[in-house]
């Protein structure tokens, strides 16, 4: 089980003044929060500063940096969306031989700091599951409704869909779980933590943009938009490798709990049918097995496209929920 009843006098913060008042962008940001166990929690605040809470967990690899995507939505629909770190990327401290089942407590612990008594969590791609582990855990009270965009599935729902070096990927991190950190420090990480930008930018264009269909390829010819997937990417991995090796290891591994047993709120899941990241089959898998869950498919829309053309609808989805 997880531990949900932690000491609030334990917490203790920098760079961070409540509801986001009078603080910079940089600031918002840059936020840090010392968890009961001594680990370190970053976190960035986007959008209205005293809109609808709604805490989004990045992809993989990613970082809090991601919820600056959702800004311009959650200013037309007063949300303020609060973006974490995973353990091990960002701000945020690493977290040996932690479970899926963990996360919960972190965002408890976050939800308390803050001092919100209701809000709402979104997980994009590999912040999907994180997203259904809160809504295995919270209480119905406090957690309103969890979103799911374009999110990983479970291993037992199959690659089916999903791109050929996807699939291969995937099976090698569960066949060898080291593999995803060998990956990594060969030339990601490297790049990284260069000091010099444009040598990461490089490689994110050698090694992922341009080996992208063309649908998704597309979305990053928008200058201001390949420049924040730059830094998303860059931030998650300046730390180092260990953050995002364990958490490729942890999602190939079984959840630690049956979706059939997700007893939350309303659950809403946003897939575009021609995703080969996280492809349709994979919400329609969870969708089936989640109670009060509701699938919404976007005919023709893929992994970037539905992230950058749809947020607007997808948080007016979410924030509209009762």
């Amino acid at each position: 089980m997880v531990a949900l009843g932690v000491r609030r006098s334990a917490l203790t913060s920098t760079r961070h003044l409540p509801k986001g008042r009078g603080l910079s962008t940089a600031s918002r940001e840059s936020q840090t929060l010392t968890l009961p166990d001594g680990r370190t929690l970053g976190f960035a605040e986007y959008g209205s500063s005293t809109g609808t809470p709604v805490f989004f967990f990045h992809g993989l690899p990613g970082s809090r940096l991601e919820g600056g995507d959702w800004d311009s939505a959650s200013k037309q629909l007063d949300a303020r969306i609060i973006a974490p770190d995973r353990p091990g990327m960002g701000l945020s401290s690493f977290q040996p031989r932690r479970r899926l089942l963990d996360w919960p407590a972190d965002v408890q612990q976050l939800a308390r700091h803050l001092g919100l008594d209701q809000y709402r969590v979104m997980g994009g791609s590999g912040g999907g599951p994180y997203a259904l582990a809160c809504a295995k855990v919270l209480p119905r009270e406090t957690l309103r409704a969890t979103g799911v965009v374009a999110g990983l599935g479970p291993r037992e729902a199959g690659y089916a869909g999903m791109s050929l070096s996807g699939r291969l990927a995937w099976s090698l991190v569960a066949w060898a779980p080291g593999a995803a950190r060998l990956v990594a420090d060969w030339r990601m990480v490297p790049a990284a933590q260069n000091p010099d930008r444009e040598v990461f930018a490089k490689t994110i264009h050698e090694e992922f943009i341009m080996k992208l269909k063309a649908k998704d390829r597309a979305v990053f010819k928008e200058p201001e938009t390949c420049e924040r997937f730059i830094g998303i990417l860059r931030e998650a991995l300046r730390p180092g490798s260990e953050g995002y090796a364990e958490e490729a290891k942890l999602l190939v591994k079984p959840w630690g709990f049956d979706l059939r047993d997700v007893a939350s709120n309303k659950v809403m899941l946003w897939y575009g049918t021609e995703d080969e990241h996280t492809p349709l089959r994979m919400g329609e898998y969870m969708a089936e097995r989640l109670p009060n869950a509701v699938l919404k498919e976007y005919p023709g829309d893929t992994h970037f496209t539905i992230f950058f053309r749809r947020a607007e609808e997808i948080l007016k989805d979410l924030v509209g929920t009762n």
